[in-house]
C-alpha cells in the first residue's frame, strides 16, 4: 500500500482537531482501525474517507453516546455510518439534557430568591411576613434545641431513615411545633425532596403547603421562643405550626449557621 496516498495520524489529527492520543484510543476500542500500519515503524496511516468515521465518533463524544455502542451505528462489512440512528439517539439525549438543565435552572432561581429573602430577614430587627414554598419533612419527636450532641444524633438517624426508605434528602432541617389534640408537640425534622412523582406515604412524613409565614431571625436555638416574639403580631390561634431552621444567607457559615423561626399563619378558611 502506498503511504503517500494516506494520512499520517498527525495529519488526521490536524484536519479533524482530535488529539493523537484520542485517535490511538479509538484504535484500541476497535472503532477506528488504521487503513495501514507500517510494520517497521508501527506508524498508523488512515484514508481520507476515515475522517467521516472520526467525525461520527466526535458526534458521539459530544452527545455522551457511549463509544462502546459505536458499532451499533456502523457496519463492519460495508463502509457506512447510520447517521439517522445517531441523530435520533442524539436528539433524545439532548432533549433529556435540556430537561435536566431546566430543572437545575429552576433550582438555582429558587435558591437565589430564597437567599434574597433570607438577607432581608437577616437584617430585620422585627418579625416580617414572607410567602414561602411548600415542603415535606421527615419527623421524629424531640424536646431539645439544635446544635447539641443529642440533636446531631437525632438528625443523623433521620437522614439514614430517609436514605433507607429510598427517598431523596432535601437541603434543610430543624425543629417543628405541631398542634396535636389541642397541645403543641415538638419534633426534629429533615426535609425530603418530593419532586419525583410517586413518593410513597409514611407516617413520619409531613407535607406543609405553601403559605404566609411570620419570620424572625433567632440568636440561639429554642423554638419555644416563637410565643414570645410572635404574640404582638399573631395570636396562638392564628398559627398553624412553627418551624426553626437555618437562614440561607449568601455567606453561609456552615459551622455556626444563622437560625430563623417561622410561624405559618392560618388562611381565612382555616381559622
Amino acid at each position: 500500500m502506498k503511504k503517500k496516498n494516506l494520512l499520517s495520524i498527525g495529519e488526521l489529527s490536524k484536519i479533524t482537531g482530535v488529539h493523537i492520543k484520542a485517535l490511538r484510543y479509538y484504535d484500541r476500542l476497535g472503532i477506528l482501525t488504521p487503513a495501514y500500519v507500517d510494520p517497521d515503524s508501527g506508524y498508523r496511516y488512515y484514508s481520507f474517507c476515515q475522517k467521516a468515521v472520526v467525525d461520527a465518533i466526535q458526534f458521539c463524544v459530544d452527545l455522551d453516546i457511549p463509544l462502546k455502542h459505536f458499532h451499533d451505528y456502523t457496519n463492519e462489512t460495508e463502509p457506512w455510518i447510520c447517521y439517522k440512528d445517531l441523530v435520533d439517539r442524539g436528539t433524545v439525549l439532548v432533549e433529556e439534557k435540556i430537561r435536566i438543565m431546566e430543572e437545575r435552572l429552576d433550582l438555582l432561581k429558587a435558591m437565589q430568591s430564597e437567599m434574597e429573602r433570607s438577607e432581608v430577614s437577616y437584617r430585620n430587627e422585627y418579625p416580617a411576613k414572607f410567602n414561602l414554598p411548600e415542603r415535606t419533612c421527615w419527623l421524629a419527636p424531640y424536646e431539645g434545641a439544635l446544635g447539641c450532641d443529642e440533636s446531631n444524633e437525632q438528625m443523623k438517624r433521620l437522614i439514614m431513615e430517609i436514605y433507607e426508605h429510598g427517598l431523596q434528602l432535601g437541603n434543610a432541617n430543624g425543629l417543628l411545633l405541631l398542634r396535636e389534640g389541642g397541645e403543641w408537640k415538638q419534633y426534629i425534622f429533615v426535609d425530603v425532596n418530593t419532586a419525583a412523582a410517586g413518593t410513597p406515604s409514611y407516617p413520619e412524613l409531613l407535607h406543609i403547603p405553601a403559605g404566609q409565614y411570620l419570620c424572625k431571625k433567632a440568636e440561639q436555638s429554642g423554638i419555644g421562643q416563637v410565643w414570645d416574639w410572635s404574640r404582638p403580631y399573631a395570636s396562638e390561634a392564628e398559627i398553624a405550626l412553627a418551624i426553626e431552621t437555618e437562614l440561607f444567607v449568601g455567606n453561609y457559615a456552615f459551622s455556626r449557621p444563622v437560625l430563623e423561626q417561622r410561624c405559618l399563619l392560618k388562611t381565612d378558611n382555616a381559622k
